[in-house]
């Protein structure tokens, strides 16, 4: 193989065979109930903030 990059020794640390890799279960962090509601709410609040700032400029140019 002649890849490019770091070569790492998976034996060294504990890392899966590369063939293994496609085959993984997501990390229980990733699943937790309450990172995903906090997501969830994080996600309606950038929203909101993207809608308000349309329509504060909008209101700006119409007050002009």
């Amino acid at each position: 193989m002649n890849k490019k990059g770091r070569k790492y020794d998976r034996e060294k640390w504990g890392w899966k065979d590369e063939s293994e890799l496609h085959n993984h279960q997501l990390h229980p962090y990733y699943t937790n109930d309450h990172k995903l509601k906090t997501e969830k709410f994080s996600l309606q609040v950038i929203g909101f903030c993207i809608i308000a700032m349309i329509a504060l400029t909008l209101l700006i140019f119409i007050l002009r």
